[in-house]
């Protein structure tokens, strides 16, 4: 089909290089079977930062899993988006990924409850983005508890 040509097309050169650091020892004849050996996830977010897109959108990205698979993903993603482009992360663990973050917006339930840039916030309040984030939602303060 055309959508999936053009989705080929677009991968590129960066998709066997992620393939190659994940795994150095191989070689490209070898590029099924490393991809076996990838967990689901990593071959999912390989192929998402190969393209050449101008937005990414993450949808908990390092959810379930472990700290050292949290560091590659974060890694994954710094080392491979599009300069020219937007990466949206939708995730609750604001501790992980604190340190890549320019711009934040908090929402709960559809409504905006804080948003800016990261160094302005922790410079009007004293406060990391994980702090802001654990008090605006404190139990006590999310509707219906």
């Amino acid at each position: 089909s055309k959508q999936r040509n053009r989705f080929l097309r677009d991968l590129d050169q960066r998709f066997t290089s992620l393939i190659e650091i994940e795994n150095q020892e191989e070689t490209q004849s070898e590029l099924p079977l490393i991809i076996d050996e990838l967990s689901k996830e990593k071959v999912q977010l390989i192929l998402v930062m190969s393209r050449q897109a101008q937005l990414y959108v993450l949808d908990e990205p390092i959810g379930g899993v472990d700290p050292a698979a949290r560091d590659y993903i974060l890694r994954t993603i710094i080392n491979n988006y599009s300069p020219t482009a937007s990466v949206i992360i939708s995730t609750h663990l604001i501790a992980d990924v604190e340190q890549i973050l320019d711009e934040v917006i908090f929402l709960q339930y559809g409504s905006v409850i804080r948003q800016g840039n990261v160094d302005d916030l922790r410079i009007e309040t004293g406060e990391s983005i994980d702090s802001l984030f654990r008090q605006d939602f404190k139990a006590e303060h999310v509707r219906g508890l």
